[in-house]
């Protein structure tokens, strides 16, 4: 409870500069107080948690039938912020006293607008120390978990499993809890970019041709009235031309509303994956790489797109924002001089708004084909969406029903809009700091996964001697310490450390964006560049990697199974070589298997096609690529032109394959 009465504490304070604002205006425009927190309380997703406090008075109003002073007492009494308490005490003075209520209200709106820069301080020394906290326990802690887990893995007992639960659970949730804990205190601080659309779809945007009601009016010749079919069939129509547009210009669509990119892009995704997928389900397992390959590049096809035309968006949208006080403060002048809001409109339509200029064309077409002023501006609200125009357009159709004096209110939703973007350019200068750290503490753990995969991992040994009794006591360990080396699947670790570094990619990605400026939906940039650069980097350093289990092999003479399991990347074959003089793949090749596609294949049998076992043997048991393609082996000794390389051993120095004693039954 006390953390909830602390995030609405600032939620009030934050929105407490917007809300007076809005009374403002209105009451200068001879509107009457109660009606005022009626309009307030029907505009709750726009003004915040202000706003709600305020439809506290309304509720005691409407439904306890309270008087409007009691309701504000008993408003102020129960808030969380001694700010807006002071502010409730204070208006309700001034209207008991009957006072300048408007120039009460100015004068608040200019002390809460200073308090409002004074507390951006605040807002980004906590956003800063959240920034510091996930770097320190989401990506270092992480990794260090990583490590610690490795080390004992390779020394004491097998972690493995420790492992998966770390990276494929706890980092995926540890990142989706962080992500909604600092979604919350970015609505709580008033720095999420909403969109605020949904007050102004709820608005009625039709200009009325006449008021009477749609009803079906019998004649006397037994006729009946079609206009309600004839509106069912205009609706139809525009429907119908919504969608016209969209396929005759896509690009345009896609750049109003990013979001409609998805549902091109998500199942053209969807349907690679499942052409490509039945190519990875042909081993006897599954081929997880190959399944990685497709998840990865489909994600980073969605992930792009959906980014540059994100980007494209965002910006227009900032530049039509940076352009909106200008407007405001032109149409303030001009409305000062005596004309209109739609003479006003008329002359500023001329002149050069930047990016603004086609929308105030747009508003002013409306205006001549009819609408009203208050239509054309909601119109205009609907195709920008964002809640600082939406906070605009709301507090100026507004005023415009209470006076038609809108100079003073014009100003003061300039002033409004211009503070709101220079306090979100500021944020975003103070934030790059920590978005530049995001991605440096990336880049370190992806470098260290990368040296614990490409150096640590290859250095273990396949095989360990144990050592004699003595120099065990020596040492001061068991022998089961030292047989561990031999005994880690090294495939397995690898796998486990690629999966990692792309979900740390993909997850660091999008909190970046969340803090840097304010939205999911812009860490999508920075999600797509940090996976990319994960993905080349595991391409680029990973080699083909293939590895063997096969301690209790045995041979009936015409083949060698139980092979516990065998791990390929990129798919080939198991041949096995006479190990008996210590020739290792210079040895007789005994024999081989068909092609294995890429991925893991257990019990695997060995047909001996160039010899017949007869009792106990030292063999060596060799993954080789299929280097020409053709998904048939051929080696060395099976002539020029058909060699299919071993796989590199992952031990520098080391032969390939495994030298094991295969067990004869006969």
């Amino acid at each position: 409870p006390a953390n909830t009465a602390e995030v609405r504490r600032r939620s009030i304070e934050e929105g407490l500069p917007r809300t007076t604002a809005f009374m403002y205006a209105l009451s200068r425009g001879g509107m009457e107080f109660p009606q005022i927190l009626r309009l307030l309380g029907r505009n709750r997703e726009v003004y915040g948690e202000a706003a709600n406090e305020m439809s506290v008075a309304v509720r005691e109003m409407d439904l306890f039938g309270r008087d409007m002073i009691t309701a504000l007492k008993r408003m102020g009494r129960r808030t969380p912020s001694d700010q807006f308490k002071t502010f409730a005490e204070n208006l309700t003075s001034v209207l008991q006293s009957g006072s300048d209520l408007p120039g009460f209200l100015n004068e608040q709106y200019e002390r809460f607008r200073e308090n409002a820069e004074e507390r951006q301080n605040e807002v980004l020394e906590l956003l800063a120390t959240i920034a510091e906290a996930y770097v320190t326990v989401l990506v270092a802690g992480m990794l260090f978990l990583i490590t610690i887990l490795l080390v004992f893995g390779l020394t004491t007992t097998d972690t493995l499993w420790a492992l998966q639960l770390l990276i494929y659970v706890m980092i995926p949730l540890a990142n989706v809890g962080f992500a909604v804990f600092l979604q919350q205190k970015l609505d709580a601080l008033g720095i999420a970019r909403r969109s605020g659309g949904a007050v102004l779809d709820r608005m009625t945007a039709a200009t009325p041709v006449y008021s009477a009601p749609e009803i079906d009016s019998r004649r006397a010749d037994g006729g009946l009235s079609t206009d309600r079919n004839n509106r069912r069939m205009i609706a139809l129509y525009d429907r119908v031309g919504r969608v016209k547009e969209l396929l005759r210009s896509p690009l345009r669509a896609f750049l109003w509303d990013p979001a409609k990119l998805l549902w091109l892009t998500v199942p053209v995704a969807l349907a690679v994956i499942a052409v490509r997928l039945p190519a990875a389900l042909q081993a006897d397992g599954v081929a997880v790489r190959m399944v990685d390959d497709y998840l990865v590049q489909s994600l980073l096809f969605v992930l792009a797109t959906y980014a540059v035309v994100r980007e494209l968006y965002k910006r227009r949208i900032d530049r039509i924002e940076a352009s909106t006080p200008e407007f405001l403060e032109r149409l303030a002048s001009l409305n000062e001089a005596g004309m209109s809001v739609v003479e006003g409109l008329d002359r500023v339509r001329g002149s050069d708004l930047g990016v603004l200029t086609p929308e105030v064309q747009r508003v002013w077409r409306d205006v001549e084909y009819g609408a009203n002023v208050d239509d054309a501006l909601i119109r205009f609200g609907r195709r920008v969406r964002t809640t600082a125009i939406t906070r605009v357009v709301t507090l100026l159709t507004n005023a415009m029903r209470a006076s038609g004096d809108m100079g003073p209110v014009l100003r003061i939703a300039s002033e409004q809009a211009r503070s709101e973007v220079k306090l979100r350019e500021q944020r975003r200068r103070q934030m790059f700091t920590y978005l530049v750290v995001i991605y440096v503490s990336f880049a370190v753990f992806l470098v260290i996964i990368a040296a614990v995969n490409e150096v640590l991992v290859p250095a273990l040994p396949e095989t360990v001697p144990t050592p004699s009794g003595g120099d065990v006591a020596r040492l001061g360990a068991s022998p089961d310490a030292f047989s561990r080396f031999g005994d880690v699947n090294q495939a397995a670790y690898t796998l486990v450390f690629f999966h990692a570094a792309l979900l740390q990619a993909v997850f660091a990605g999008f909190i970046a964006g969340q803090l840097g400026e304010g939205s999911l939906r812009d860490g999508a940039k920075h999600a797509a560049i940090m996976l990319g650069v994960a993905y080349l980097a595991v391409v680029l350093l990973s080699s083909p990697v293939a590895s063997v289990s096969a301690e209790f092999a045995v041979t009936d003479g015409d083949r060698i199974s139980n092979v516990e399991s065998v791990d390929l990347s990129e798919g080939g074959f198991v041949a096995v070589y006479d190990d008996s003089d210590g020739e290792g793949i210079d040895g007789q090749l005994l024999g081989h298997t068909g092609y294995l596609p890429p991925g893991t294949h257990e019990n695997v049998v060995i047909p001996l096609q160039n010899a017949e076992l007869t009792a106990d043997t030292d063999v060596r048991i060799v993954v080789h690529h299929d280097t020409n393609g053709d998904e048939r082996f051929g080696s060395a000794q099976s002539g020029p032109g058909q060699i299919d390389r071993p796989y590199e051993p992952l031990s520098d120095g080391a032969a390939p394959g495994v030298t094991v004693t295969v067990q004869y039954l006969g």
